[in-house]
């Protein structure tokens, strides 16, 4: 196994990406965002003409990479909802969202009520600038879902109103267009969908740390033990076929046997992991790379 320098954030010491904007940064707070294992990713990921990314969540990857096109995916339906307008109605979304991104809409009462709207029926470009404010706005950038499918995130209480990422949203429909197809669905969906000269990488759900429950509850169906091994085999199975495989996850006596057979490289980074937002600690972590 293979060790790393610890990685405090992408702008310490970190290598520019090639060819993309630097306006082009994620667009969500998305919890186990991949910004700060973006340097050591790129130097991983296999050389491919397609990424395909079964769990797209914050699209840091995509954003930070430079392959020729791209297959991104995720189950979560309002995510991928969401994505989908900001490409084909960028300055629509923008205009829907601005008048949300203001200290007149930084209390809870005003939060409260754009939940509620989202949770009823809208069009889905409306939905889309709701679920943007819902997750600049609500807890630690949390999408959680009641068993009703309501969004119930709490109010973040930020003490200023966050800024509407105007410039991300139009670089992230830009560079969609022309490299990227986004589909809702399941991660064995985007396995299905590979080819020869594609290269997969896979940010699923974390396992649990020993001390702390890992958050899997993105879509209504979460990410129980049984999918984490699902994952695995797939990876194992697609690698023998030619086409790589490259998983990130907490590295735990679990993930070492879920991804046996792998080259694992480890490095250590700052995460949340406690319901305090604030409450950071450096954990180690692992990026597992299947080959044939």
């Amino acid at each position: 196994m293979q060790k790393h320098p610890r990685l405090q954030a992408a702008h310490e010491g970190s290598p520019a990406p090639v060819n993309i904007s630097a306006s082009a940064g994620p667009i969500l707070k998305w919890p186990g965002g991949k910004t700060q294992l973006l340097p050591l990713l790129r130097k991983l990921l296999p050389a491919g003409n397609r990424l395909v990314e079964p769990f797209l969540g914050g699209a840091s990857v995509f954003l930070g990479t430079d392959y020729s096109s791209y297959l991104l995916l995720d189950a979560h339906v309002d995510l991928i909802c969401m994505y989908k307008q900001m490409v084909q109605r960028p300055e629509r979304i923008i205009e829907l969202a601005r008048p949300l991104f203001s200290d007149h809409a930084a209390n809870e009462a005003i939060y409260l009520a754009v939940r509620d709207a989202f949770n009823r029926a809208a069009p889905a470009d409306v939905r889309a600038a709701y679920f943007l404010y819902l997750n600049k706005f609500g807890f630690n950038g949390l999408s959680r879902y009641s068993a009703k499918g309501n969004f119930n995130v709490p109010w973040g209480r930020a003490a200023q109103a966050p800024t509407l990422p105007e410039d991300s949203i139009r670089a992230f429909s830009e560079r969609a267009r022309s490299k990227a197809v986004i589909v809702q669905g399941d991660f064995t969906d985007a396995f299905k969908l590979a080819t020869p000269g594609d290269v997969i990488y896979c940010d699923p759900p974390y396992v649990d740390l020993a001390d702390a429950p890992s958050f899997t509850k993105y879509t209504a169906e979460g990410f129980p033990r049984e999918r984490q091994q699902e994952l695995a085999d797939l990876a194992r199975a697609t690698a023998a076929r030619g086409i790589p495989v490259v998983i990130s996850n907490h590295l735990t006596a679990e993930t070492r046997e879920l991804y046996r057979g792998a080259e694992c490289h480890e490095v250590e980074v700052r995460r949340s992991v406690a319901a305090q937002a604030g409450n950071r600690r450096t954990v180690a972590e692992g990026i597992f790379v299947f080959e044939r």
